[in-house]
């Protein structure tokens, strides 16, 4: 899911030169895509609940099969532009079903969400990899058509699975989460809860849009394959910070964690901001460390306050949150660049939004911190 929704950041590169339209033009059109990964993500978290997790993955990895596809497909703008529509609503499943799925049927949340997680920055990372790949070998429509081709398998694959009874088709439920907290401090957790995935949100896709056009700007000499391989390496390596987080979640302070997490961001935007070359893409990798070594943190802190029966609806919930901060950066990224045919007042932004959320997130009256499980 991670690599269906960010390879069209590399492939947009391909298409500017081919089609011979600009790149705020081009990116624009993944605004509705990027908007229907969070909008699509709550009545998917509902559905899931109330059904099944692992049928629901099926319908996500053929959904992103055939709409990809049709991506490949496209010869103008408003096929692609269905076609990457589709596409978005089709990644929207992933969080809600996948997460509650992960959370529900483990004893250690922390390393179970790190480990799911190390997938996560693999597969951003291999999205502008094999993006690149796929275009130097072949062409932009095969980056594409192959990986639909493959999620359309994966999809069939894991619907044997099921049928056969190899995977379960009933929800599985854990109670080892539930925490007690008054009403007045349910508010407070989730008014800074929904400001801080907000924000976070808002950075990473900021990030994510935006950095393989920040790379060809900043970066002499770099063709297409170079920037996905980069890209690949950044959050390959981010990925396995999602790991090292999940075994903090299980030992440390939650809110420690995040605090720490999320201050640590706060200089890397300011950098990003300045730098080009190869300090440019250190803090871009720090950034994205410090960004996914939190994750579980956050996951396991949503768990905590909901019951186990509506753990689909809050995740749910909190991908529109997080994921509707996505046109709004594609949104960002396409009138600063067609202003200023540069990206540093974004990352400004970035860096004042990341203030913010560090200074409320001190607040959060979370208790019972630790998650210590048995093996």
């Amino acid at each position: 899911m991670h690599m269906f929704a960010a390879f069209y950041f590399v492939i947009v590169l391909s298409i500017e030169q081919e089609w011979h339209f600009t790149y705020d033009e081009l990116i624009s059109l993944w605004t509705l895509g990027a908007l229907l990964i969070g909008l699509g993500a709550l009545p998917a978290g509902w559905l899931s609940d109330r059904w099944s997790r692992s049928s629901m993955m099926v319908i996500m990895f053929i959904g992103m099969g055939l709409s990809s596809i049709l991506c490949g497909l496209s010869n103008e703008q408003f096929s692609l532009f269905i076609g990457l529509s589709l596409l978005g609503l089709s990644c929207s499943i992933y969080h809600p079903v996948g997460i509650a799925w992960v959370v529900n049927s483990s004893e250690k949340k922390g390393r179970a969400l790190g480990i799911n997680g190390i997938f996560g920055g693999v597969g951003i990372g291999s999205g502008a990899f094999i993006a690149g790949l796929l275009i130097k070998y072949f062409d932009w429509k095969f980056a594409f058509i192959i990986p639909g081709i493959i999620s359309l398998i994966i999809g069939i694959i894991l619907f044997f699975f099921i049928s056969n009874n190899l995977i379960s088709f009933q929800n599985s439920k854990t109670k080892d989460l539930e925490e007690n907290n008054s009403s007045h401090n349910l508010i407070i957790i989730a008014c800074i809860l929904l400001f801080s995935m907000f924000g976070l949100g808002l950075t990473f896709q900021i990030m994510q849009t935006s950095l393989p056009k920040v790379f060809d700007i900043r970066i002499a000499n770099l063709s297409t394959f170079a920037i996905g391989s980069i890209i690949g390496i950044i959050y390959g390596i981010s990925g396995l910070m999602t790991l090292v987080g999940g075994f903090l979640a299980d030992k440390f302070s939650l809110k420690k964690i995040y605090v720490i997490g999320i201050a640590a961001q706060v200089p890397c935007f300011y950098f990003i901001a300045n730098f080009s070359g190869i300090p440019l893409i250190f803090v871009c990798l720090m950034a994205a460390m410090f960004n996914s070594s939190i994750l579980p943190t956050e996951n396991i802190l949503l768990a905590k306050f909901t019951p186990e029966r509506h753990h689909g609806l809050i995740y749910g919930f909190k991908f529109i949150v997080a994921f509707g901060s996505a046109p709004i950066a594609v949104f960002l990224i396409s009138k600063i660049y067609e202003q200023t045919q540069e990206f540093t007042n974004l990352f400004y932004i970035s860096f004042i939004l990341m203030m913010f959320v560090a200074f409320f997130v001190l607040f959060l009256p979370v208790k019972n911190q630790k998650m210590n499980f048995p093996n």
